[in-house]
């Protein structure tokens, strides 16, 4: 089991997409996601946009994690 109190803070980022699920039309913005689905001339839904999060994780928060180091 880990320890809490030694496990150490990793910085990571992450990225927002905001894509139709069933066009997978990708979006620039949530604005634009949320001007089709108001738009009155597109059948998109509320519930057909999903947004996709990508976790960058640094290389070197992986080695910590892993107990190895190269």
């Amino acid at each position: 089991m880990w320890d809490i109190l030694q496990m150490k803070k990793i910085q990571c980022t992450t990225e927002e997409v905001y894509r139709n699920k069933k066009t997978n039309m990708v979006y620039a913005t949530k604005k634009d996601a949320d001007h089709d689905v108001n738009n009155p001339n597109t059948d998109t839904k509320l519930e057909d946009i999903v947004t996709d999060v990508k976790v960058i994780v640094p290389p070197e928060a992986l080695s910590l994690a892993s107990g190895t180091k190269k």
